[in-house]
């Protein structure tokens, strides 16, 4: 039993992880680099800004986290927020601009009821 939920959640991770392609009908190569970087470049200076917002509003309670030695979960969890966040950007913008996301990687997983 232990194996088979550490196998569906291997699975899940593996899945979720997966990189993201996007395909566009009778689109070329050029235009989905061209679309790419305008997504890149308009996800990014937005990302940026929120971060900044981010950044100074935890440098205002540092210290009480600083004190129990817990900045560096703070710091991690902040992170990997952005990731997702800039990645979920990304794919709105290009799904925006006309570009449907294509799952590659391992069979999607069926929803599961416990």
């Amino acid at each position: 039993m232990k194996a088979a939920i550490a196998l569906v959640i291997a699975a899940a991770a593996m899945s979720a992880c997966a990189p993201k392609d996007f395909s566009k009908d009778g689109a070329t190569a050029e235009q989905f680099t061209r679309d790419e970087s305008l997504c890149r470049s308009q996800v990014r200076a937005q990302s940026q800004q929120e971060r900044n917002i981010d950044d100074q509003r935890r440098a205002t309670f540092s210290a009480e986290r600083e004190r129990y030695g817990q900045q560096g979960l703070y710091t991690d969890m902040a992170n990997q927020g952005y990731k997702f966040n800039f990645e979920r950007s990304m794919a709105s913008c290009m799904e925006a601009r006309g570009w449907a996301p294509k799952q590659n990687g391992p069979i999607p997983m069926p929803k599961l009821t416990w």
